[in-house]
């Protein structure tokens, strides 16, 4: 894992506190840290310019702002933002070294997530297994989904991380937040998300080597 996210997993648990109280307050804090984000990346277009053309001319820090900022959000797609990011690693993958751009745009892309995981890492906090009032006939079976899915995670959830990350598809998110839920260590779902995010940025970035046109993208 990178010598990061293992040292930020660290101070985190660190720092956490102890008290039930305590862990529900700085919860909600980031809970509400998260919402806000979203709701600030989602206007910022209507008072700063992130078109593509304008990114662009930034070069690999453009690729990688863009795709930083329309992966930050839950569930907001950023308007301008949500195709523009990758939309330039192909561009930029025909201008620029397409190496170095893959991994930017992934590596920006992987560090959006991050947000998936808090808000899931939040929920998880919160509402507790214990604390869910589900009927009395069904409780068992409630508390055996939950028990089935965290063994889902925790079995195969680097796998699943990697393969939902390097291909399009809304349902990562969903990953994200069950990764942050089910206590997945944070180093194991970075390493994850930074291969299958990088993995995308790449292809992405020499099929704009190459001249090919991703209709949906460019």
């Amino acid at each position: 894992a990178p010598a990061w996210a293992t040292a930020l997993h660290r101070w985190v648990q660190d720092h956490t506190p102890k008290s039930r109280r305590g862990r529900v307050a700085l919860a909600l804090l980031l809970g509400a840290l998260v919402i806000g984000l979203s709701v600030g990346l989602l206007i910022l277009p209507l008072f700063v310019d992130l078109s593509q053309e304008r990114l662009s001319t930034f070069g690999y820090g453009g690729v990688f702002l863009a795709n930083l900022l329309s992966t930050a959000t839950v569930f907001v797609p950023v308007p301008g933002l949500t195709a523009a990011g990758q939309a330039l690693i192909i561009q930029q993958g025909g201008i620029l070294n397409p190496v170095l751009v893959g991994i930017l745009g992934g590596t920006g892309m992987a560090l959006g997530e991050v947000t998936a995981y808090a808000a899931g890492a939040v929920g998880s906090e919160v509402v507790e297994e214990e604390q869910i009032q589900a009927p009395r006939l069904v409780r068992p079976l409630v508390v055996r989904v939950i028990s089935w899915v965290d063994w889902l995670m925790d079995h195969y959830g680097f796998v699943t991380l990697l393969v939902l990350s390097a291909i399009p598809n809304p349902a990562f998110e969903l990953a994200g937040i069950t990764a942050g839920a089910a206590r997945m260590k944070f180093p194991r779902f970075m390493v994850a998300v930074l291969i299958g995010k990088n993995l995308r940025g790449l292809l992405l970035a020499f099929l704009g080597a190459n001249g090919v046109d991703v209709p949906y993208l460019t």
